[in-house]
């Protein structure tokens, strides 16, 4: 059986290729950035991200739109 993603899970995903090609590169330069502990944003990557605040609040960080950082 196939499972799909959730979009809370995809976020986590887009999320980790964002800050690859970002000016950030690692997941602790985008923590300090967000002011979370890197434990917080390896925890969004690995289980998805589920409160949108937070979803929006990424999305505006990287200029992208909160809609196309759910797909």
């Amino acid at each position: 059986m196939i499972r799909t993603m959730t979009p809370a899970e995809r976020a986590g995903k887009n999320l980790k290729n964002l800050i690859k090609v970002s000016e950030f590169k690692t997941q602790e330069k985008f923590a300090e950035a967000m002011y979370v502990d890197p434990v917080t944003v390896r925890r969004w990557i690995a289980h998805g991200i589920s409160n949108i605040n937070t979803i929006q609040e990424i999305a505006d960080i990287f200029e992208v739109d909160f809609m196309e950082f759910l797909k």
